[in-house]
């Protein structure tokens, strides 16, 4: 069977939508089809499949900044991707998948602009000695995807922001932040954009499998997602899906210090313990009673809040701060 070469380009911005098609392509793509897909998010945190974001992300910052967060299927890391960031997927069966010609079609194509970059062998793609791909799998039976972002023009300064990598991660790498550790390839090629790195990435997958790949341009019109889309927008697939944790929100209010602590297991709040010095007196050991064995979502505890707290001054100011920091 003659195989077939397509690549898919994404009209939306959207990160449900396009991990959305990445699933659908695993499912529905023919054994013989080798498929590139290009696409891009605005403002987004991405996050790995086992991946906790209380504690990969500055959740108050990205609620604060209207920053999506969605959990994608493949492991790793979070990544931040803005307009700045080209993403591409590589989906194909086990007789044609290869990550070292994937990587090789990558670097073929940021080589048109003379950069000249190189795998280190694990998940990045490097040049200096600095990152400006990462990259992540997937194996469904014989359908593999790999997938990674290209750094081009991205806002270092928000990357560095809204993740908030271990101490110890950087440490082991004898580096001083996350922004050092990366660099943008307008800084080495400045007449490089995402149009015409899409150009570069097409014509050096048709260079490589020596072949005129299908274009093929998707949207919210173009393909049936739905299924598939309700999953990503989903806060237990975003958030219930991660591991056991504790988590701990604090705050200075007019009327006394707020301290609640939750541990979580399985998306539920296994136990809840607040501390505060408020002479006002509420009822908050209710309030912990109540939130135990309810989901850790923002609206499961506001609820608790509304039926346990009557002082209307306290009873706001905790639910501005539930709901900037779980939503």
């Amino acid at each position: 069977m003659d195989k077939l070469y397509k690549v898919y380009l994404s009209q939306s911005f959207d990160p449900k939508f396009n991990l959305s098609v990445e699933e659908y392509l695993m499912k529905c793509n023919a054994p013989n089809e080798v498929a590139l897909f290009l696409w891009q998010n605005q403002n987004t945190i991405v996050i790995g499949r086992n991946q906790n974001p209380y504690k990969e992300c500055a959740i108050k910052k990205l609620r604060e900044d209207d920053v999506q967060l969605v959990r994608r299927l493949s492991g790793g890391g979070a990544v931040y991707h803005d307009e700045g960031n080209l993403n591409f997927t590589f989906i194909t069966t086990d007789e044609h998948y290869s990550v070292e010609q994937n990587m090789k079609v990558i670097l073929n194509g940021i080589s048109k602009f003379g950069i000249y970059g190189h795998f280190n062998g694990r998940n990045d793609l490097m040049v200096q000695d600095r990152k400006f791909s990462g990259n992540a799998f997937i194996r469904d039976g014989s359908m593999n995807c790999h997938h990674g972002t290209l750094l081009i023009d991205v806002d270092l300064d928000k990357l560095s922001k809204y993740l908030t990598v271990s101490p110890l991660k950087l440490q082991s790498k004898g580096i001083d932040s996350v922004i050092s550790r990366v660099i943008n390839l307008k800084q080495l090629s400045p007449q490089i954009t995402i149009e015409n790195l899409k150009d570069a990435l097409i014509t050096s997958f048709n260079e490589f499998y020596e072949a005129e790949s299908q274009i093929i341009n998707l949207n919210e019109n173009t393909v049936n997602l739905a299924c598939y889309l309700e999953k990503y927008d989903s806060w237990e697939w975003n958030y219930s899906e991660s591991p056991d944790f504790s988590i701990v929100i604090e705050e200075r209010f007019s009327w006394g210090i707020f301290e609640i602590h939750l541990e979580s297991s399985n998306g539920k709040i296994q136990k809840c313990k607040i501390f505060t010095d408020s002479v006002i007196l509420e009822d908050f050991q209710n309030l912990e009673n109540l939130l135990q064995g309810k989901l850790l979502q923002g609206q499961s505890i506001l609820d608790g809040i509304k039926h346990c707290i009557k002082n209307q001054e306290i009873q706001q100011d905790l639910y501005n701060l539930i709901k900037i920091n779980l939503g």
